[in-house]
């Protein structure tokens, strides 16, 4: 039975993947409440599938969530307890068109909620990839004034407008931090406020996060999954620490296209450094549009 009413508020959260089509169409959640992020299992969760721009959803099922290490681990989320996965295809839904795709995860019990997002990408896709905290927010300490209630902080001059003229010349985006995995909602809400176009957002799967050397490890591993699962390295990519510019030069970043905000060019790995986002957008408007 469900304990929600004894430890705090909802932290659930749902995670975004990229796809091919024709691959297994994942749901992946993390039911959780309260500031320890208690998991709560053996619970039903009613899914819910919008497809595309669509305005009609369709009920895909109810499911329980997971005791720990119940269910295998799934394109690289280990089952820790308080998990969903649900193969769409396997429960008779349609493959997946071309496209964003959105699916809610609600909790019977209390009808709190999660939402994640799955793209499924064409053949000729291309990806850009950015760090958040410092590389897009105005501070490098962001999460933690999200953390303890401040304002939201503002963001870099300039970036929502790098972003959303890759996304216009037809490029995905996938929004890579080393937050943890329950700041998730948070972290999708402030990219909305300051006008980042829609993408991918993969934090952490761990309750901390990460920072120095265990955060350059994270991003190297998902950026290998991304060229394993996909065959995709990034086109473009932007950060702000010498972590960013290890993960980005292990995958295999073209330097020319690698931009790192405030950042000593010897620790740049032969990226290009920046002061202003204003002065890239001319930049990136001048690269070719994707064809479908």
């Amino acid at each position: 039975a469900s304990r929600r009413s004894s430890i705090g508020s909802p932290r659930h959260r749902g995670r975004d993947l990229f796809l091919r089509a024709g691959q297994p169409a994942w749901v992946i959640g993390k039911f959780a409440y309260g500031v320890l992020d208690d998991d709560i299992k053996d619970e039903d969760v009613d899914v819910w599938l919008l497809r595309g721009c669509g305005s009609t959803w369709t009920r895909v099922g109810t499911f329980r969530t997971t005791e720990d290490r119940a269910h295998p681990t799934v394109l690289g989320v280990e089952d820790t307890g308080g998990r969903l996965y649900v193969d769409l295809t396997a429960e008779g839904q349609a493959p997946l068109e071309v496209g964003r795709h959105r699916v809610l995860l609600s909790v019977q019990a209390d009808r709190s909620a999660a939402e994640l997002f799955l793209e499924v990408l064409p053949a000729s896709a291309q990806v850009v990839v950015t760090d958040i905290d410092g590389t897009l927010t105005s501070s490098e300490w962001a999460a933690v004034t999200d953390i303890i209630g401040l304002a939201p902080p503002e963001a870099h001059p300039g970036a929502a407008d790098v972003m959303t003229t890759l996304v216009a010349r037809g490029y995905s985006m996938l929004y890579l931090t080393a937050r943890p995995e329950w700041m998730t909602p948070v972290t999708r809400e402030w990219l909305a406020l300051r006008g980042f176009p829609p993408g991918v957002l993969h934090t952490t799967l761990s309750a901390l996060g990460a920072v120095g050397g265990p955060a350059a490890a994270y991003k190297t591993t998902e950026l290998a999954s991304l060229s394993t699962e996909l065959g995709l390295v990034p086109a473009w990519a932007f950060g702000n620490k010498d972590t960013d510019a290890e993960a980005y030069d292990n995958a295999g970043v073209t330097p020319a296209h690698a931009y790192y905000y405030g950042l000593p060019a010897a620790d740049a790995r032969g990226g290009q450094v920046h002061e202003d986002y204003r002065g890239l957008v001319p930049i990136v408007a001048q690269t070719p549009s994707i064809c479908p």
